[in-house]
């Protein structure tokens, strides 16, 4: 197993490298995995990150996000680490039980093979049900309160996994303007006004 617990950092993360930040307890006993990675086309170095360095949920360099689910037992045996309780869990910013990792460019062992773990985005202007119904905070934005990014008049949605394969990664070209406030939307025959949820068709 070549998991190091600490070998890696977000603040020195490049492009081409992985960082399995995290584990976060949720529901159901299960426990998430959070994935960073560095992506062709990161933006540099984020002001966001400047202006708020000291704060942990900012990275210096963009880096993607993704996140999985699993079961204690079968994550510990994947991914060399433990989970118990008697590790340093400690409580974040958002009232979670977190347990942090680092661990640079991780791997997970199944079946005698180890996989390479990777981030994959996939940018859409289709949501999802949940994101149809929350789309002033699913909807991809300049910064966490800032105007919404569109792509051909129509919201961007992000959807992230965490992959054992090469990411096939699906990046939208923006449009020039962005826009403030939610607005309808309209896809294949199907409305969604942005401001309810509410699903017309």
């Amino acid at each position: 197993m070549t998991n190091q617990l600490n070998s890696g950092s977000l603040s020195t993360l490049k492009l081409g490298e992985v960082l399995l930040t995290r584990f976060r307890k949720v529901s159901n006993g299960f426990i998430s995995v959070e994935l960073a990675e560095v992506k062709e086309g990161s933006r540099g170095l984020s002001a966001a990150y400047v202006f708020n360095k000291s704060d942990n949920r900012f990275s210096r360099n963009s880096a993607r996000r993704a996140w999985q689910n699993g079961q204690l037992t079968d994550l510990e045996e994947a991914l060399g680490v433990k989970l118990d309780d008697n590790q340093n869990w400690t409580i974040d910013d958002n009232g979670y039980e977190v347990l942090e990792v680092n661990i640079l460019n991780p791997v997970a062992v199944f079946e005698g093979k180890e996989f390479p773990m990777r981030v994959q985005i996939q940018e859409t202007t289709t949501p999802n049900e949940w994101q149809s119904q929350n789309v002033s905070t699913a909807a991809k934005r300049k910064g966490a309160d800032g105007d919404y990014i569109m792509h051909k008049g129509n919201y961007i949605f992000t959807n992230a996994e965490v992959k054992f394969s090469a990411p096939e990664d699906v990046f939208l070209e923006a449009d020039v303007e962005a826009v403030s406030t939610p607005q309808m939307v309209v896809e294949e025959n199907v409305a969604v006004d942005t401001s309810t949820g509410e699903i017309f068709s």
